[in-house]
């Protein structure tokens, strides 16, 4: 992890009529993810600016012509928030105590829960416009139905299930609003990361 600028730099490129993502933004992304990590790691505070799994998550980098191959660096992203996950996950618990730990992680799982026990065609809402794209609504209560199994009955799903979620474009009734899934989404992630 102390590696993460050198290995920015390794990333493959697209080609220069392609679409990538900024070879900048990228740099200066995982040199600042280095420094945070060492934060971590050595136990000392970190500043509210610093980045942490959500922020990892949530990022999005700016297109840019023959720029860094998009499956490439989202790829380590996805294994650098993984880490910053389990340190996290690690550190709260050395601060406040496995059961707090667990409290905060039922207290997760009922309000995923409660989303998840809605009705197929009922879990989000629809986009705000009737012509807005969204995403199906059969491809999201599909992945919702398995989380919610994961959730109840404590099946396996691996994080990547999630990440690599891949809904269809829909609109009117049979959308729903992408921004409301995708953040769901990410509390999902959160939750599965923490399962692990």
């Amino acid at each position: 992890m102390s590696q993460q600028a050198s290995t920015a730099e390794n990333f493959s490129k697209v080609g220069p009529q392609e679409s990538g993502y900024s070879v900048r933004e990228v740099n200066d992304f995982f040199g600042a993810l280095a420094d945070d990590y060492e934060q971590l790691l050595t136990h000392h505070g970190t500043s509210q600016s610093a980045h942490t799994s959500r922020t990892i998550r949530d990022k999005v980098f700016t297109p840019e012509a023959g720029g860094y191959t998009p499956q490439a660096v989202d790829s380590y992203l996805d294994q650098v928030e993984d880490r910053f996950a389990e340190i996290e996950r690690r550190l709260y618990i050395e601060r406040y105590g496995e059961e707090l730990w667990q409290d905060s992680l039922e207290e997760l799982r009922a309000l995923l829960r409660g989303r998840l026990n809605r009705p197929d065609g009922e879990r989000f809402r629809r986009p705000s416009h009737r012509r807005t794209k969204g995403y199906l609504t059969e491809d999201v209560d599909e992945l919702c139905r398995l989380i919610l199994r994961t959730v109840e009955q404590g099946e396996t799903l691996l994080p990547q299930k999630i990440r690599s979620a891949a809904f269809r474009s829909a609109v009117g009734k049979n959308s729903y609003d992408e921004t409301q899934v995708d953040a769901f989404m990410s509390r999902c992630l959160e939750y599965l990361q923490d399962m692990l």
